[in-house]
């Protein structure tokens, strides 16, 4: 759809003869450069340009810069000097892209059709020429190439189909990029814009206007109708990607000659065309600068500049750079880094902006931008820094205890199966972990360690990848053995239920192990392979069981347990109830099997007991005696302490009289150094 509401140009200028000669706003940029120029290119910063120039026998390509807001003077510009030697002057149509490092112009380089090629520049110099390729190419002259600031369209002339009797022309065609980034196209323009003839197209930065010369009967402001012997200057804007106002003559900009090449920078202040005299030979085909007036501007725009450089090497990186609208996820553009790190990129006002830096196997940067406002700067610098490494912390622990572990650590590409070198995996401490990682890979991460399970999980990097530094918590599980508990009296009789309590002597800590029931209602021990216990075992009414299950070393998957009634025959040993050699004195373990006695005493209040003190058979029969009766009494004070009355006991030391096994090795001697309690009421 294209709606026929005239829009007046954004832009005004004067050529230097044929117009008020006391508007001193237009400038002659090159005044002592006098051979006529052809085909200028504007970079959208506008400090940079090339042409042509010539007197029509020979050719040169010029280059020049904005210093200062002054142009220096023109020097050949020798990459497309070279190709006018190769082609035989059959080069022109110059036009820059968004950051003025593409070239696009037109040639007959090895075809007999004019072409649109591109070139980028690098470190090393301007890259060889290479064809835009189809759907642009084709069996037709092409000229005059000017791409959008977001790098989806493409403007181009055609050669109109002509006869003997009319005038080689020119008409305007416009590709596309797909959703998959390549050109597609041509798109046909309305019969409004081919009028006539087309020459020297340009698409401003705000991708809506673009102007053109054409040779046609158009009409002015004032509604009179301009001859259509010269080239004047159009404009027209489009609405959206498939609708546009019609081309409009613009007024103020057009001169009694044929007025070319309108240029534009991405700012919108500052506009460049050339005009060409018919009237006068003396006066050569010029370049002309002037200030666009304040009440007419192009839509305005937004410049993004900065340089991409690597984390760790601090060396350039040429990165792709996504534009996105941040609302609606469509995206606006894609460009690329230079090979020196540098970017720049052109955002139209309106939109609220999600940008996006990256490169393969690198991370990602975003960078938001709300330009919904008509307001603010126009210019801004970003410096980006991507990296291709990260480092992942690894903190391993006991999922139960939350002690920190120490085990192998294997990583690898979970894809190709290769192991990650040993040298990027970093033990810091105890359970603590630094792998350096790159990024666009995932990787399998499995730790093995003695008496815990091993563990596996992934580590994923092909994501959008934002931060450098990682940290990630694997809880180990401890290896367990299941001990089954039969207990039961002297009769073989189960005297269930009953009170267990484990200690894991080695982390000194109780209640780290959970109870459970079979199917025959046997109570059920998950034990740790690594650690060692005492398992005490109480029931009101019924004899003390107290044992250590030493798990680094020995299994079992059953234990059977005997706890008799309580009688006057009955005797219970408590072998952790140990003393300083050859003193009554308590070591400080015998506290915990003591504090159980005085429980089993609470449980038990009507009972009285003996507590009978034994001896091995080192030293005389006097001395051993003399020491047990010591030790018995010394265990009667502990209990009277805690409150057990010292009604309900009783002491004896019978020596090295009753040893339990033969007094013929240390372990043997052990096991008779012991204290027994006996049921004597």
């Amino acid at each position: 759809m294209f709606c026929k509401k005239i829009i007046v140009c954004l832009l005004l200028a004067q050529a230097a003869w044929g117009l008020r000669a006391q508007d001193a706003t237009v400038q002659d940029i090159f005044p002592a450069f006098q051979t006529p120029v052809k085909y200028p290119a504007l970079t959208p910063d506008g400090k940079y340009m090339v042409f042509l120039a010539g007197d029509g026998t020979t050719v040169t390509a010029y280059e020049t810069h904005r210093d200062n807001d002054a142009w220096m003077p023109p020097a050949p510009f020798d990459y497309i000097n070279r190709l006018i030697t190769q082609t035989g002057h059959e080069v022109g149509g110059f036009s820059f892209n968004h950051d003025g490092t593409t070239l696009y112009f037109h040639a007959k380089i090895d075809s007999e059709y004019f072409d649109i090629f591109s070139a980028r520049k690098t470190k090393q110099g301007w890259s060889m020429p290479q064809r835009v390729g189809k759907p642009v190419s084709a069996d037709a002259d092409l000229f005059s190439p000017t791409i959008s600031s977001d790098n989806k369209t493409l403007f181009v002339l055609r050669a109109k189909p002509v006869n003997k009797k009319e005038e080689a022309c020119k008409e305007l065609l416009l590709f596309e990029k797909d959703k998959e980034g390549q050109w597609a196209g041509p798109k046909y323009l309305p019969n409004e814009f081919n009028t006539g003839c087309q020459e020297t197209p340009f698409f401003c930065a705000d991708n809506t206007m673009l102007l053109f010369a054409s040779r046609r009967v158009g009409v002015d402001k004032e509604g009179k109708k301009t001859s259509g012997e010269d080239y004047d200057l159009y404009f027209a804007r489009r609405i959206d990607e498939n609708s546009w106002f019609y081309p409009v003559f613009a007024d103020g900009l057009n001169t009694d000659n044929d007025d070319l090449s309108p240029m534009l920078n991405s700012a919108g202040d500052y506009f460049l065309f050339t005009t060409k005299t018919k009237k006068s030979k003396k006066q050569p085909q010029k370049i002309y600068a002037a200030p666009l007036p304040s009440d007419v501007k192009p839509a305005k725009t937004f410049a993004l500049s900065g340089v991409v450089t690597d984390l760790y090497t601090k060396q350039p990186v040429e990165a792709k750079i996504v534009v996105q609208d941040a609302v609606t996820s469509v995206t606006k553009g894609e460009f690329l880094s230079t090979d020196e790190g540098l970017y720049s990129i052109i955002l139209t006002r309106g939109s609220f902006y999600k940008i996006d830096f990256s490169k393969e196997n690198y991370s990602h940067t975003f960078y938001y931008k709300d330009l919904t406002g008509s307001s603010g700067k126009w210019q801004e610098t970003f410096d980006v820094v991507l990296f291709d490494k990260v480092n992942l912390e690894l903190n391993i622990y006991d999922n139960e205890l939350f002690y920190p572990v120490s085990p192998t650590v294997l990583l690898s590409d979970s894809l190709t199966q290769q192991p990650v070198e040993r040298q990027r995996i970093e033990n810091v401490s105890t359970g603590k972990y630094n792998c350096r990682l790159d990024v666009g890979h995932t990787y399998k991460i499995r730790v093995e360690s003695e008496n815990f399970k091993p563990y596996e999980t992934y580590f994923d990097l092909r994501t959008d990848v934002v931060y450098s530094n990682f940290e990630k918590s694997l809880e180990l599980q401890a290896a367990r053995k299941m001990l089954t508990l039969n207990i039961t009296n002297s009769d073989g009789v189960s005297i269930l239920p009953v009170d267990i309590e484990i200690a894991n002597l080695k982390r000194d800590e109780s209640g780290v192990t959970l109870v459970s029931y079979n199917e025959s209602g046997h109570p059920v021990l998950s034990l740790r392979t690594n650690d060692n216990y005492e398992l005490n075992v109480t029931k009101k009414g019924f004899t003390y069981f107290n044992t250590g299950l030493n798990f680094e070393t020995v299994r079992p998957e059953k234990l059977d347990i005997i706890m008799d009634s309580l009688t006057t025959q009955t005797k219970m040993v408590f072998n952790n109830i140990t003393f300083e050699t050859n003193s009554a004195e308590l070591n400080a373990e015998s506290f915990a099997e003591l504090n159980r006695l005085v429980k089993f005493m609470n449980d038990n209040p009507a009972i009285r007991i003996e507590i009978a003190a034994h001896t091995d058979d080192v030293g005389s029969n006097e001395h051993n005696l003399r020491l047990s009766n010591k030790r018995a009494a010394s265990v009667v004070n502990f209990l009277t302490e805690n409150a057990i009355s010292k009604e309900r006991l009783q002491t004896k030391g019978y020596g090295e009289s009753q040893p339990v096994v033969p007094n013929d090795s240390a372990e043997n001697r052990a096991k008779n150094r012991r204290v027994e309690i006996r049921i004597i009421e």
